[in-house]
């Protein structure tokens, strides 16, 4: 299962990286995406509309952004942390790169919980791991 949710999430930020949106197959109905240590927009949503409201706040914010995965850590069955670097490109062209982590849980092939951290060795840390 471990390495299907990687799949699951390679395809998501392919998805996204594509097309701008993650796929909302993807998530679980009742899933959530935790922001809330973000610098920016730092909100908790839920459910599918909350994880549209989410990816809509980022559109707004900037003109183009890519999402690159640096790798994939399996915690466990349902979980799976993600460093990505983020690269943005506002609305005067000004490029920015910027780095975070996302801690997914997957049940059932879906996202039913995402939340990022400003560091990998944060993410770690509330997974119960070390780098």
């Amino acid at each position: 299962m471990s390495q299907e949710n990687v799949e699951i999430l390679r395809r998501g930020y392919e998805g996204y990286n594509r097309t701008g949106e993650f796929e909302l197959e993807l998530f679980d109905p009742d899933g959530v995406w935790d922001n809330s240590n973000a610098v920016f927009d730092p909100a908790v949503y839920r459910g599918l509309d909350g994880v549209r409201e989410f990816l809509s706040s980022l559109r707004d914010m900037w003109k183009q952004v890519r999402l690159e995965p640096e790798e994939f850590i399996v915690v466990d069955e349902n979980r799976v942390i993600v460093p990505t670097r983020i690269v943005s490109t506002g609305r005067e062209d000004v490029q920015t790169i910027a780095h975070n982590a996302n801690l997914f849980t997957l049940r059932g092939g879906k996202i039913t919980y995402a939340k990022a951290f400003q560091t990998k060795a944060d993410a770690l840390e509330a997974a119960g791991l070390r780098e």
